[in-house]
């Protein structure tokens, strides 16, 4: 086993050890960095070792930050279609906050979508969309975030 992989090895049993948190931040990093390869090798190794868990999607949802980051917009749209997909999948039979990491990556994929949709000169698609998923998602925890995203586009250039 290569050295590299040794290491991801080590540090993912460590975020294991320490809890969904400490996987998700690995994750971040590593996507906000723009080291791809790296952050989907510990989304990779959680995922064999613990499946697609909604922790799993948290850690997922970093990478559509990560694109926006790097400015890479229809990754960053693709990843947050994938993520929203997932999310919706693990709430069959479930409410969106029975679990505190669908939440998160929920509306970690709604706002990467608008986000990148604005930033690819798609305002008004975004501010439909943000629209639509806050009335959606109106009596659940993400309320807030939505209609944060919502407040940001519509100051914007005032």
């Amino acid at each position: 086993m290569p050295l590299r992989r040794l290491g991801l090895v080590a540090l993912l049993a460590g975020a294991l050890a320490h809890g969904a948190s400490v996987f998700a931040t690995a994750v971040s990093q590593y996507a906000m960095a723009g080291d791809f390869r790296t952050a989907n090798a510990i989304l990779k190794l959680y995922r064999d070792q613990r499946g697609m868990t909604p922790e799993y999607l948290e850690g997922y949802s970093w990478l559509g930050r990560g694109y926006l980051q790097t400015r890479q917009y229809q990754a960053a749209l693709d990843n947050a279609s994938q993520v929203r997909d997932l999310c919706l999948k693990q709430m069959a039979g479930r409410k969106l906050d029975s679990d505190p990491n669908l939440p998160t990556a929920l509306g970690a994929s709604i706002e990467v979508s608008a986000q990148a949709l604005t930033l690819m000169g798609r305002r008004d698609e975004a501010m439909l969309f943000l629209k639509s998923e806050l009335e959606k998602w109106k009596t659940t925890s993400i309320n807030s975030r939505i209609q944060k995203n919502i407040n940001l586009l519509t100051l914007e250039g005032k």
